[in-house]
């Protein structure tokens, strides 16, 4: 896995200012210019010592790049061929890279992505327009107790996992849906994979959503596998985990997407670098095992 030789690299920049500081105060103290030209000739020496060293530092980083890129890449290779992939996205993303970070990883592993589901803030919120016309349309009424939030969400999983579209269509139709190009949903998947995390928790209802839909596709036999971004401001791994799903907290690293790969060919844990990981990543089995 790559090295972070930034602190390194930033360490070597302070000393540099420190000692361009110092020089500074000298040139002021100093009135020999013989001795003021000795300093700046000494600055300048140090000055390309340490520019050597970051760029050396640099370059190692670039190269274990490098490395990870093309490791992770080996040990994906066809590790999800003939599974048949289901992604759903607890919000709208935008512009963070990470939902199609994931799809082209999962394309690299041979997978067959059958649809990408994204829930989007009509949903989340629900507003009440939205609320009376969805469920008089769909006929999605919660009993006593139940948030209709949660009504929609078994539904979309019981649908998801038996291969139906209909419902789902008519959500998207409303506006509380939306699904990339080729989306397949009557095709029933092998393995759904959740993307959460967000930067805010007005962003996202996991306990309302994500949870139901996580709770009612498992008891159908799916297998679910949680994800989210290193830095996820808001995590819902702790959530995930409790659900009893494997999860990976850190799926924009090279790390973490081999992780999530491998989750979702059949081995269980929680692997990342958050307390809720069991371990940095899970036990990889032979490529030419089941």
């Amino acid at each position: 896995m790559p090295i972070d030789y930034r602190y390194h690299i930033g360490s070597l920049v302070a000393v540099f200012l420190a000692l361009l500081l110092g020089i500074l105060i000298g040139i002021g103290l100093v009135g020999n210019p013989q001795e003021v030209e000795r300093m700046v000739e000494g600055l300048r020496e140090d000055n390309e010592a340490k520019a050597a060293r970051i760029a050396e530092l640099s370059e190692g980083e670039r190269q274990s790049d490098m490395l990870s890129r093309e490791t992770v890449a080996a040990l994906i290779a066809g590790r999800l061929a003939g599974k048949r992939i289901a992604i759903v996205a607890d919000h709208d993303f935008g512009g963070d890279p990470l939902p199609d970070t994931l799809r082209g990883t999962l394309k690299s592993s041979e997978a067959t992505i059958i649809s990408t589901m994204v829930l989007t803030k009509d949903f989340i919120t629900l507003p009440p327009k939205v609320k009376q016309k969805v469920t008089r349309q769909l006929n999605l009424y919660p009993p006593p107790g139940v948030y209709v939030r949660t009504v929609i969400a078994e539904a979309i999983a019981q649908d998801l996992a038996q291969g139906r579209d209909t419902l789902i269509l008519g959500l998207q139709s409303n506006g509380l849906l939306k699904t990339g190009t080729g989306s397949d949903y009557t095709s029933p998947p092998d393995a759904v994979l959740v993307i959460g995390g967000a930067d805010s928790t007005s962003d996202i209802a996991p306990e309302r959503i994500d949870l139901p839909l996580i709770k009612k596709l498992t008891e159908l036999g799916v297998r679910v596998v949680g994800v989210e971004a290193k830095g996820a401001a808001v995590s819902v791994t702790p959530l995930y985990k409790a659900a009893g799903i494997s999860t990976v907290d850190n799926a924009d690293t090279p790390a973490g997407r081999l992780s999530t790969v491998i989750a979702l060919a059949g081995t269980d844990g929680h692997f990342g670098v958050k307390d809720t990981a069991d371990s940095f990543l899970p036990a990889i089995p032979l490529a030419n095992q089941p």
